[in-house]
Parts: structure tokens; C-alpha cells; sequence
């Protein structure tokens, strides 16, 4: 039998994990990984205290409580999919950070935590930021275990994760800056947030940083500057930076132009190799099966098996992922998993209104934004960093409720 003093140590200890999560997340699967499952673990030692409050939270709080149906849609899914039960459990998992983040909020109660988790994540963004201007700038020319190179410039994370962390990164040091009360508070998150976007525009490469960063930003001065004003301010102030960095960055003018080349070379069930290529294959074909199955898709896990059926006989290389969070979901259950997805973006964004602070009412819908954005050119949800984060902030903003 556990008592409540024991318990008491467990959400302790895991607290201090949660916040760990905030340097680990932008940083390594492997640790992350440990400090999320000593989380859990902790947890289930101390549901028998704790269940009633859990229970209470995951059920009273609508992000929650979407993101556990979403979930069970998943898991539903497994029953009908066309692989084996043990694949089809395997797909179903790689979202159980939709489960997981009533867990996380368990441990997230004290404000103390959450200022910590915030303060390790943006030293995770700035470690990011050290290997990423180190590699670009020819100072070392690899780091032991990471992809990084002088050609490939970016921290711990693949391109398209660095751009999505350091742009949400950009934005938690505007906020924050917006809330200092003096000049030697501001000047220091403001310099950070420029040299995160600075990093996305003209150091990366990936692309859906670039949306990302654009939309933040865009939010930010609507957000602060209330009426047409703030976005009269907000287009101009993005229209400059990203012509700034399209006449001053290689990297920018190089991604962007081929949008428009490979968009006016595709061709459908072609073997298209260009990156937007491929993804608009991945999304005729996807919303075809959806379209052949829109209210129960294919099955938890059998997106590949139905994707490669329909591209038999074309060119067109087979995948495993669309790229696509929206077709994705909606392949493996259908539009009613769609519309969870819309309904869970949406009630966060709805809520937020009711949080504690500004500060936390604008994260939060910073991270709607980062995400659903996001997830219109990959999977965000499904892969394992974004989605982790995802649930993190979630439970982080929502632990004070």
C-alpha cells in the first residue's frame, strides 16, 4: 500500500522531470525518452492517491479530454486494420503523448515547475543555437553523434524539428520580452528572439520553418497590437524580413524558388524525387483514400499497405508517411479523427482565454498555430519530438487551469 507521503515524493520527483522534458525535448530522443517514462512511472505508483484528481483533471479540462478521444480513435482503429495486431498497436502508440498529457499536467501543478520547464527549454534553443551557428560558421567541422555539418548547419534536431523549435523559440522570447518590466530584462530576449529568426531565415533549410516563423511573428503583433494596426504592422514587418532574407541568404532564395520549379514539374503517379513533388503525391493519393474510406479510413497502421495499392502500376515511390498530420489521421479512421484533430486545435485555442496570463493565453495559441501549421507539410504529430512537445506545453499551460 502507497501513502500519501510517498505519493507526495513521486509528483516531486517527477515534477522535476517535466521540467527536464524542456532541455531534453529540443536535445535527445534517448533522454527525453528516460525522463518521460520516470514520469509514468511515478504516476502509476501514486494513482492510487492521485486518481481521483486525475481522473477529475482529464475529463474537466477540454484539451485533454479531446486529445484522450483522439486517441481511443487510434486505438479503436487497431481493431479493423489490415496489418497485424501487433503493427497496428505499434502505429496507434506513436500518439500516446495525446494520452500522456494529463499524465505530464499530474506533475506539473506547482507554477515553480513550469517556470523551470520554460527556462530549460529556451537553454535547450540556445544550445541548439550554439551547434547550428558553430557548424555554419566553419568552427568545427562535425560534433560526434550529430548530423550536423558546415553544409547541413543545424543543432540536434533534423531541419524541418530545428526550424519548428527555434521559431517557437522566437516567439516564447517575444512574449516574454513583452512582459519585462525593464529595458535590461527586454533587450536581452529581444536580441534572442532576432537571432532565432535570424537562424530559421538565413542559416536552415527547412522550409516549414519558414511558415512557421512567419505565422508566429504575425500573431505576435496582432496579438499586441489590437485592430487593423496590428495587422497592417504585422504583413509589413514579415514582408520585410522574408525579402531581407531572400536577397540575403543563398539558403532562403535557393528553397523557396524551387517551390515553384518543382510545383510546375509534377505530374501525378510520376517518380517525382524533388521534396514538393513527392508531397503533393502524398496528397492526391492520401485524400483518395480517404475519399474510398471517410468514415472509418483504413485502420490504425494501415496507411502504408492502402497508399502502396494505389500507386501499383505508376511510378510513384510508395511511403509509409504523407507528410500530412490531417490525411494521415484522417487514412488511418476517417474524417471523424480529422475532426478531432480540428476540434482539439480548436479547443485550445477556445480555452486559452482562460488561463492565468497573457503569456500563457498567447503560448498557447502559439503552439496551436506551430502545429497545426506544421502539420499541413509533415506529420508532426506522429513524429516523436513535436509530438512530445505538443503534450508537454499543453499539460505545462493547462496545469493551472
Amino acid at each position: 500500500m502507497i501513502y500519501r507521503g510517498v505519493a507526495e515524493r513521486l509528483r516531486a520527483s517527477a515534477a522535476w522531470c517535466v521540467a527536464l522534458l524542456g532541455l531534453a525535448i529540443p536535445i535527445s530522443t534517448a533522454a527525453d525518452n528516460v525522463l518521460l517514462g520516470l514520469v509514468v512511472c511515478a504516476w502509476l505508483a501514486a494513482l492510487p492517491i492521485y486518481f481521483g484528481q486525475w481522473w477529475k483533471s482529464l475529463t474537466a479540462i477540454p484539451p485533454l479530454l479531446v486529445a484522450a478521444l483522439l486517441f481511443a480513435a487510434l486505438l479503436a482503429g487497431t481493431l479493423y486494420s489490415p496489418v497485424s495486431w501487433k503493427d497496428a498497436a505499434s502505429a496507434a502508440f506513436k500518439y500516446v503523448e495525446l494520452f500522456l498529457i494529463s499524465v505530464l499536467l499530474w506533475a506539473a501543478v506547482s507554477s515553480a515547475t513550469r517556470k523551470r520547464a520554460l527556462y530549460f527549454f529556451l537553454l535547450a534553443i540556445v544550445l541548439n543555437l550554439i551547434v547550428s551557428y558553430t557548424m555554419a560558421n566553419g568552427v568545427a567541422q562535425e560534433l560526434p553523434g550529430l548530423r550536423t555539418s558546415p553544409h547541413y548547419p543545424i543543432g540536434f534536431r533534423l531541419s524541418v524539428t530545428h526550424g519548428i523549435l527555434v521559431s517557437l523559440g522566437a516567439f516564447i522570447c517575444l512574449l516574454l520580452a513583452r512582459e519585462a518590466r525593464t529595458t535590461a530584462m527586454r533587450a536581452p530576449l529581444i536580441g534572442l528572439a532576432i537571432l532565432c529568426a535570424h537562424n530559421v531565415l538565413f542559416i536552415v533549410v527547412g522550409r516549414t520553418g519558414y511558415v512557421v516563423l512567419a505565422a508566429l511573428i504575425a500573431y505576435f503583433f496582432v496579438s499586441a497590437m489590437r485592430g487593423w494596426r496590428g495587422l497592417a504592422v504585422s504583413l509589413v514587418l514579415v514582408a520585410a524580413v522574408f525579402t531581407a532574407a531572400y536577397y540575403g541568404s543563398g539558403n532562403f532564395r535557393e528553397r523557396t524558388d524551387a517551390i515553384a520549379s518543382d510545383v510546375t514539374q509534377w505530374k501525378p503517379g510520376a517518380g517525382d524525387a524533388t521534396s514538393v513533388g513527392q508531397r503533393l503525391g502524398y496528397y492526391l493519393t492520401g485524400v483518395q483514400i480517404i475519399a474510398e474510406h471517410p468514415l472509418t479510413g483504413v485502420g490504425t497502421g494501415g496507411f502504408a499497405q492502402a497508399y502502396a495499392e494505389k500507386v501499383r502500376g505508376t511510378e510513384a515511390v510508395a511511403t509509409t508517411n504523407p507528410h500530412n498530420d490531417y490525411i494521415m489521421i484522417g487514412a488511418q479512421i476517417g474524417l471523424p479523427g480529422v475532426m478531432l484533430l480540428l476540434l482539439l486545435y480548436g479547443v485550445v485555442w477556445h480555452t486559452a482565454r482562460n488561463l492565468a496570463s497573457r503569456f500563457e493565453r498567447d503560448l498557447a495559441r502559439g503552439i496551436v498555430i506551430t502545429m497545426a501549421i506544421a502539420g499541413l507539410f509533415n506529420s508532426v504529430l506522429l513524429d516523436h519530438t513535436e509530438g512530445l512537445l505538443f503534450a508537454w506545453a499543453t499539460a505545462l499551460l493547462y496545469a493551472g487551469y
